[in-house]
C-alpha cells in the first residue's frame, strides 16, 4: 500500500489542503444556518417590531412591510432574511424645483441596529475592509477575496468601505480608546506630520461638446497624521502599547481639532511626561502652543525632531562652504562643529561661529543668520543634549514612519486621484487595521448604533410606562 492510500482512508482525499478547506466550509455552512435561523426569529419577534417603529419615528420613518432579501455573512454566501423595511420621509422642497431622485429611502433598521451594513454582516466587513486598505487597489482586493472563496465585485467593495467609514468617522476617538491610556504616570510622545497626494476635483461648467467626460483637476493637497505613542525611561516608545493613529485631509484647523480630541480622551492630568515632536512646517507650533494652553497641559515639552533640524542646519553650513570655497576636509570640520553645538541646543555658538567664519562678508552672514534666525528661533526646542539626558524622545520617527505605511503605500502613487471624504476614510481605516483595532472599530459602530437605539427609543417607553 502507498502512501497516498494511506492519507485517503483516513482523509477520504489524498489531498490535505482539500480535506482542511472542504471540513471548514462544511461547519462553517452550518453554524450560518443557525446564525439565519435566530435572525430571523429576532426581526419576525413582535416586541422586536415594535421597538424598531418607536426608533423609526426619532429617524423620520415608518414601517412599510416585511421583504425578503440577501445579506452576506462571514463566508461571503448570500442567505435569504425577512427584513422589516421602512420608508424615510420625503425632504421638502421650494415649489418649481424638480424632484432629484431619492437615495437610501428605504431603511432596514432591524439590521442597522444589529451592525449590518448594506446587508453585509460585521465579520465580513472586517475582512472586507482589511482587504480594501491594505491591497493597493479595490480590484486587487476583490481579487484577493475571491482566493478566499468570497465573491464581491469591486464596486460593492468600495461603497462598503465608504458607508463604514463614513461611519466610523463619527466613532474615531472610541475606536482608538484603550484602559492603557487612562493609567496615572504614563510617558506620552504626540506627533504630527504631513504627506502628499493628489486630489480628485470635478471640474466646473458644461463638457465640451466633443468630449467624453467633463474631467476633474488633480491638484496635489497635503493631508496630516497624528500619532500618540508611550515612551519608557529611555526615551523610546513602548512596543507592547498599541498608538493611537488617525488623520485628516480637512484644513490645519480641523486637523488640531481632531488631535485635541484625542487627547481630551487621554489621562493627560496624571501623566509624567507629555511631549510634542514635530518638524518646523508652516503653522505647526503656533497651534501646539495653543492646544497646549487650551488643555493646561503646563508641563509639556516641545521637541522640534532632530533629524529635521540637521537637514536645516545643513543650509546654514553649505553657505558658509559656498561663500569661502572650503575644502573637503574644512567642510567635515565645519561641518562637526555646528552638529556639536546643535546638540548641545547652542544656537547662539551657531550664530558666533557664521560671524567668525564671515567676517568681511555682506550677503552669505545674512542668509545664514536670518535661516537661524526664522527655523530655530525658540532655543527651547532644540536641547537635544538635555532631552537624552532626561530620557525624552528627540525625533519624531514614529510619524514619519506612518506617513510612509498609511498614506504612500496606500493611497499615493501614479494615477491614484481621490476626492477628500474618501481619502480620509482610507486614512482612518488603514491605521484601524495597522493597529489591530479594526475590530473594536466594528463593536463600537455596532454599539454606537444601539446606544442610540436604548437612548431614544427604549428610554422614552419608560417613562411612559
Amino acid at each position: 500500500m502507498d502512501l497516498d492510500c494511506v492519507v485517503s482512508s483516513h482523509l477520504d482525499t489524498d489531498n490535505f489542503a482539500d480535506y482542511e478547506q472542504e471540513i471548514y466550509r462544511k461547519h462553517q455552512e452550518n453554524a450560518e444556518h443557525e446564525i439565519i435561523s435566530r435572525l430571523n426569529k429576532l426581526l419576525a419577534d413582535v416586541v422586536f417590531w415594535s421597538l424598531l417603529k418607536q426608533w423609526a419615528g426619532k429617524c423620520a420613518c415608518r414601517f412599510l412591510e416585511y421583504r425578503e432579501i440577501n445579506i452576506r455573512l462571514k463566508s461571503g454566501q448570500q442567505w435569504k432574511v425577512y427584513s422589516p423595511v421602512f420608508l424615510r420621509a420625503k425632504s421638502k422642497r421650494k415649489r418649481g424645483k424638480p424632484a432629484k431622485r431619492r437615495r437610501g429611502v428605504l431603511r432596514h433598521l432591524g439590521l442597522e441596529l444589529l451592525g449590518i451594513i448594506d446587508k453585509i454582516s460585521p465579520s465580513l466587513i472586517e475582512i472586507c475592509v482589511s482587504m480594501a486598505v491594505l491591497c493597493p487597489s479595490f480590484e486587487v482586493a476583490a481579487n484577493a477575496l475571491r482566493g478566499l472563496g468570497i465573491r464581491m465585485n469591486e464596486h460593492l467593495l468600495q461603497n462598503v468601505t465608504k458607508r463604514f467609514g463614513k461611519i466610523t468617522r463619527n466613532a474615531r476617538v472610541e475606536c482608538n480608546n484603550e484602559d492603557v491610556w487612562q493609567k496615572t504616570g504614563i510617558k506620552v510622545l504626540v506627533s504630527v506630520d504631513g504627506g502628499r497626494i493628489r486630489e480628485r476635483r470635478k471640474k466646473r461648467g458644461r463638457a465640451k461638446t466633443e468630449a467624453k467626460r467633463q474631467g476633474y483637476h488633480t491638484e496635489w493637497f497635503e493631508p496630516r497624521l497624528l500619532t500618540i505613542n508611550q515612551f519608557g525611561e529611555d526615551g523610546k516608545k513602548i512596543k507592547s502599547v498599541t498608538p493611537i493613529l488617525d488623520g485628516s485631509c480637512g484644513s490645519m484647523d480641523v486637523f488640531f481639532e481632531l488631535l485635541k480630541e484625542y487627547l481630551g480622551a487621554i489621562n493627560l492630568g496624571e501623566a509624567s511626561e507629555i511631549v510634542f515632536c514635530a518638524d518646523g512646517g508652516q503653522g505647526i507650533w503656533p497651534r501646539i502652543d495653543k492646544l497646549i494652553n487650551d488643555l493646561k497641559l503646563d508641563n509639556a515639552k516641545k521637541v522640534l525632531d532632530y533629524t529635521h533640524a540637521k537637514q536645516n542646519i545643513n543650509i546654514v553650513k553649505k553657505t558658509i562652504s559656498d561663500a569661502l570655497k572650503l575644502s573637503k576636509k574644512e567642510v567635515r570640520k565645519l561641518s562637526t562643529q555646528i552638529r556639536e553645538l546643535l546638540w548641545e541646543g547652542n544656537i547662539e555658538g551657531i550664530a558666533d561661529l557664521v560671524r567668525e567664519w564671515l567676517p568681511g562678508k555682506r550677503k552669505a552672514p545674512k542668509a545664514a543668520l536670518k535661516k537661524l534666525n526664522d527655523y530655530f528661533g525658540d532655543h527651547s526646542k532644540f536641547q537635544y543634549r538635555t532631552f537624552s539626558e532626561q530620557g525624552l524622545p528627540t525625533g519624531s520617527g514614529t510619524v514619519e514612519s506612518a506617513i510612509r505605511r498609511v498614506i504612500n503605500l496606500r493611497i499615493k502613487g501614479t494615477g491614484l486621484f481621490w476626492k477628500k471624504d474618501n481619502a480620509e476614510n482610507i486614512i482612518l481605516l488603514r491605521s484601524l487595521v495597522l493597529t489591530g483595532k479594526l475590530r473594536n472599530a466594528c463593536r463600537v459602530v455596532s454599539g454606537k448604533v444601539k446606544n442610540m437605539y436604548y437612548n431614544n427609543t427604549l428610554t422614552d417607553l419608560q417613562v411612559a410606562a
